[in-house]
Formats: structure tokens, sequence, C-alpha cells
């Protein structure tokens, strides 16, 4: 009760003094001195590095909120509000990014609440000092993979790694695995320039500082599925280029005019599937192309970008479009054009 009255006798001096016409000093934020490496009892992990970076300087503050060092972890510079670092953190792998705001705790300890989420509670950490210093990189199209222990690297088709950096404090084994891009293949691994194995997947002892190399090269047979289906197309007052796009990827390029003034374009880029002989496409962009009379563009308009949809080249030397944005719902199939001949 005392601390009540006290609160509202305290508002009251301060509505008088405004009617008075004076100002109430802001207290100044206090200067922010934690940084380093935190841990909580789950070991969970925080980073707060001071960044003196010319667009951006502030605190960068990481953290790693479960096991996974790449998907669950986030990072991002923020700023100093009031008595707290308050901002958003992007994700290093797939995940949203987090909005969190952190705070001293106890003696030398920070609080990182997550907005709409939990609040963790970490102490000082004092990581340990490394000895050994590894790098993995890549020679040529490939990809590589690794983890601790003697079983295979789980491969991510979609994100993989072309270099990485392991630094350790002792000695552990770990697990390498290369796999090559499209229309390459694998040859071998080096160490610190030598030959050191000819298997894509190696358990190796880390015990001292060392460089490994996975190295690939061009397969000298390969080409890429699309090129049997690049060239023209046509599907009524619509037509289509299709071409190869590096060893993997099929670019299509679909045009439609719905009058002598406007067209309707979509740039398309994926990847064919040689069974299906489908390309499933997430990254489509459309624009509305207007002309004047002279036939110049006057504006090019998005309408979108990453749309949907699939493309499916059938037998009969047509492909089927599948437009997930479509306003008419209906899937338009295109005939191939041969090319004039030449004169």
């Amino acid at each position: 009760m005392k601390k009540l009255m006290c609160s509202i006798f305290c508002a009251g001096i301060l509505l008088t003094l405004g009617a008075c016409g004076q100002k109430k000093q802001e207290e100044a934020p206090a200067e922010w001195t934690r940084e380093g490496y935190f841990q909580d009892e789950d070991e969970n992990m925080l980073s707060v590095t001071w960044m003196e970076d010319i667009d951006e300087p502030g605190w960068y503050v990481g953290c790693m909120l479960g096991e996974d060092p790449v998907e669950d972890s986030w990072g991002g510079t923020l700023p100093q509000e009031g008595n707290a670092l308050k901002g958003t953190l992007a994700s290093s792998g797939n995940k949203e990014p987090l909005a969190v705001t952190v705070t001293e705790e106890g003696t030398d300890g920070l609080a990182l609440a997550v907005d709409g989420g939990d609040t963790y509670h970490f102490t000082k950490f004092d990581m340990p000092e490394a000895t050994i210093f590894i790098t993995i990189n890549t020679e040529g199209w490939g990809n590589i993979a690794y983890t601790e222990g003697e079983q295979t690297p789980e491969v991510d088709e979609e994100y993989p790694y072309q270099s990485a950096v392991i630094n350790l404090e002792k000695p552990e084994t770990y697990t390498f695995f290369a796999w090559p891009s499209a229309g390459n293949n694998f040859v071998k691994w080096t160490k610190n320039g030598e030959d050191f194995s000819g298997e894509a997947q190696i358990t190796v002892d880390l015990n001292e500082t060392a460089d490994y190399i996975a190295v690939f090269e061009e397969d000298p047979d390969w080409q890429n599925p699309i090129m049997n289906f690049i060239g023209n197309y046509q599907s009524g007052r619509a037509r289509a280029l299709v071409e190869c796009f590096g060893n993997e990827d099929a670019w299509i390029t679909i045009e439609w005019g719905s009058s002598v003034s406007e067209l309707a374009r979509w740039d398309i880029d994926g990847r064919l599937d040689p069974d299906t002989k489908t390309i499933d496409y997430s990254t489509a962009t459309k624009a509305i192309i207007t002309f004047n009379e002279k036939g110049e563009i006057v504006k090019d308009e998005v309408a979108y970008e990453n749309g949907t949809g699939s493309i499916v080249f059938n037998d009969d030397g047509t492909f089927t479009w599948h437009e997930d944005q479509s306003e008419y719902d209906e899937d338009m199939v295109f005939e191939w054009v041969s090319a004039p001949e030449d004169n």
C-alpha cells in the first residue's frame, strides 16, 4: 500500500510540474558493456559483439537455440533501445526471423526474449581456445558435407556447402562426404596439397591443423537434360522459348499478347526432372509490358514474383504449362515450332 501511495504521490507531482511548463529530464540509457559468449543450462548459445560497420554500427547478436548449427541459428545487428538491444535476427537456415529483446540479467548474464515465444537466460561462457584449425574447400563444381564421428553426414541438397571451417580444442574424429554438381565427377580428396583419398566419403582423425580439398572435374559426356527440348513453341497467340542454362537449369520465356499495345511475359527458371520430364518452379516473374503507337515500350511493370507452377514435356513434342496463378484455371499446351531456314 505504501508503494502504491508513493507512486500516486509522485505522479501527482509530475502532473503539477507539467502544468507549470517544466519538462521531465529523460534518464539516459546505461552504457552497454556485456559482450562475448553466453550459454544457458540447455547449452543454447548467445554471442554479443560490437560491430563498427559504416552502414549499420551496433551490437551484433548471434544465437543458437537448438542442436543444428545452421537451421537453429540466427544473427543480426541490433540497436540499443533504452537499456536493451532490440530488433530482428535473420535465420542462417530456412527458419523465420526472430524479433528479440536482449537485456542484462544478474551480475554477468543476459536474457533473450523472443517476441511471442520463450525467454532464455544465459550466463557468461568462456569459449574454449581452439588449437586445431581445419578448413574444407572444393575445387571445381561440387559440394561437401561433414559430421562428428564415423556416421555418414546428412546431405542438404537444397543448400549444400562448398566450404567449411572446423576449430577444435582437442583431436576429434570427423567424417567428410563430397558429391559433384550435375555435369561433374568427384576425383579425390587432398590434404595440404597432397593426394589423400579417392573415396568420396572419408573418416579422418583431426589431430593437427590441415586443409582438405574435394576435387571435382567436368564430365565430358554430360549434357543438360533440357538440351533435348530447347527451341521455340507456340500456343495460339502465346509463344515460348526454352533455353539451356548451365549444366542443370532451364530458362523458359513465355509471351502472350492481349492486344497490340500490351504484352504479358513470364520468366521461368528451374531444373528438369529427367524421369518425369517435368520442371516444377517457384521463382517465376510475370511482367506486363505496354507499347505506344510506334511499338516502343512505355511501361514494363512486374505483376508478381515467385510465381509457382509446372512445365511437362510430352512425348509428342509439345509441353503443357500449368500456372498456379492463372486467372483462367486452364493449362496451356505449346507445340514445337521449327526454326525458319536460312536464306
